[in-house]
């Protein structure tokens, strides 16, 4: 069924309960499982070398932290989860990043850290699971 599986990770709650579905599914499956982190491109006009020097700190510490989520629920769930990081809109790196590996699903968090941009004009996962080329799962979180 489903060989190898993508999941966006950006920290929000919403993507952490699609890791973990997609580490659950990817271990009944005997799946790849691969999380991808996208970072936003850097300001066009940075004020100073210093600013590109702080938001590269920024964006590589946060990173590592993901990369530490990932693998506290590798070690849960008994799978190895491989980490991606790419830079640009999210939805159009997903979908390239899901293109270019030939991953067969991707798994999404039905709301991230952009919930009023994406209330406003459509989310990262309504874009992915138009653009992509694959199945697209998107995981609600559970209701209080």
């Amino acid at each position: 069924m489903f060989k190898k599986i993508l999941v966006a990770c950006d920290g929000s709650e919403g993507a952490n309960v699609a890791l973990i579905h997609a580490a659950i599914l990817a271990g009944k499956l005997n799946a790849e499982l691969t999380g991808l982190w996208v970072r936003g491109s850097l300001p066009h006009y940075p004020e100073t070398i210093d600013e590109i020097a702080e938001e590269e700190e920024s964006a590589q510490t946060f990173f590592q932290s993901v990369k530490g989520h990932l693998d506290a629920v590798s070690a849960k769930y008994g799978i190895e989860i491989r980490a991606e990081l790419r830079k640009g809109h999210p939805a159009q790196q997903i979908v390239e990043c899901a293109r270019e590996g030939a991953y067969d699903l991707i798994v999404l968090g039905y709301s991230g850290h952009s919930g009023l941009w994406g209330r406003l004009l459509g989310g990262a996962a309504d874009r992915v699971s138009h653009q992509a080329h694959c199945d697209v799962l998107i995981v609600r979180e559970p209701e209080e």
